[in-house]
């Protein structure tokens, strides 16, 4: 009789072990296969708007970062586009500073939230290091001087130092006249299929190269085909 008792209660012990473990392991399980995105009051981010900290999910390029439920658009730096030189380094960069996988902290810039795509915009830091700086130190980048005046971020030193000074603190037009070609800097009309840029009219036939938006918004006839999977926008960014 005792014999029975002893070995049922090792038993019921066995069982209730590994019914813990196996809980544990489950929930182990759960948290690690899930992105975390939680709030952050890190000394790093300034103003009063989102801080987070996040696992990244992707990188597009440059300056352009996927994160759990939100994309990530760096303020006041435009790295090159794909066809562009200078891509696949500031890209690399990128990448090597803030790995896919790794944990990035992301202070949402107070004056500009948003951008028209849906982005939002601020700055980021990998293992305590300012991204939109570190691109800027490296040359991977160029300040976005006609942003000046609408980021909370502009009156800080990197800011400062590559582009955004008293002089720049105004808001500039779309279009930057070095980036032109003279072909189109000459040009006083715009196509109304690209309503929130001006393109000029089809003749010449244009390609994005040609011109030095991406993502904007396009409605027919689109001339220049600058919306080839019709989805209304053109010259989209990969």
């Amino acid at each position: 009789m005792i014999k029975t008792i002893i070995l049922l209660t090792v038993f019921v012990l066995g069982l209730s072990l590994f019914i813990f473990t196996n809980q544990v392991s489950a929930s182990q399980y759960t948290n690690d296969s899930t992105p975390k995105t939680t709030q952050n009051n890190s000394k790093l981010c300034t103003g009063a708007f989102m801080c987070i900290s996040s696992k990244i999910l992707k990188i597009y390029d440059g300056d352009t970062l996927q994160i759990k439920g939100y994309t990530i658009r760096l303020s006041l730096t435009d790295t090159p586009e794909k066809t562009q030189k200078g891509f696949s380094e500031a890209t690399s960069f990128t990448k090597k500073l803030c790995p896919v996988g790794s944990t990035l902290l992301f202070d949402q810039d107070d004056k500009q939230k948003n951008d028209k795509f849906g982005r939002v915009l601020g700055k980021v830091f990998c293992s305590d290091k300012n991204l939109n700086a570190e691109l800027l130190y490296n040359n991977h980048v160029k300040i976005s001087n006609e942003y000046c005046s609408v980021s909370e971020f502009s009156g800080e030193s990197w800011a400062q130092k590559y582009g955004c000074t008293t002089k720049n603190q105004e808001v500039k037009s779309q279009i930057p006249k070095e980036t032109l070609k003279p072909s189109l800097s000459k040009v006083k009309k715009c196509d109304t299929s690209y309503p929130d840029v001006c393109i000029p009219p089809s003749p010449p036939d244009l390609d994005c190269k040609d011109v030095p938006f991406k993502n904007f918004r396009v409605l027919p006839p689109d001339p220049h085909k600058f919306d080839g999977n019709k989805d209304g926008i053109g010259c989209e960014s990969k």
